[in-house]
């Protein structure tokens, strides 16, 4: 009977062990999980952070393309308005140069000829501005009024001589 209860309260001590290291171990893959959950949650909200931060970045540069492309069409649209501009002067010139070259002397008719070889130039040049890209777009407009500005000058000196 001692055996037996002997053999009762080890078995109950070892019962109790088991038990005990079972409720531990539980509680430390309770911690463990919490703690993954805790590390998960914070990756969500990492990546809903650089989901956000990556859609106002395209936002951005979608913007930023849609600013680009205005501004391209304004210079386009600026350098037609200035190519018709231009062109209105090379009418005006060709009108002078038209008075110069009807008149009956050998040298208003020898300038005539002269300038609209040099008029000739300038409309060729005219043709190829809405080629020109946007870094040259000032020196082109810059050389095409100076030339123009020369020419008309040149043109009405000759119409003065004659």
């Amino acid at each position: 009977m001692r055996k037996l209860i002997w053999i009762a309260v080890a078995s109950t001590v070892l019962l109790a062990g088991a038990c005990k290291k079972k409720d531990e171990s539980a509680k430390e893959m309770d911690r463990a999980a919490s703690s993954a959950a805790k590390a998960q949650e914070h990756v969500n909200e990492e990546a809903t952070k650089e989901a956000k931060e990556a859609h106002e970045e395209q936002k951005d540069v979608a913007k930023a393309q849609r600013d680009l492309n205005e501004a391209q069409t304004d210079l386009a649209q600026a350098r037609d308005r200035y190519r018709d501009a231009a062109r209105e002067r090379l009418a005006r010139l060709d009108v002078k140069l038209h008075e110069l070259d009807a008149r009956t002397e050998a040298d208003a008719k020898a300038a005539a000829a002269k300038l609209r070889v040099r008029r000739d130039e300038l409309a060729a040049q005219l043709d190829t501005i809405g080629s020109q890209i946007q870094a040259h777009w000032e020196d082109v407009k810059k050389d095409v009024d100076e030339r123009f500005d020369r020419l008309d000058r040149e043109i009405d000196d000759a119409l003065k001589k004659t």
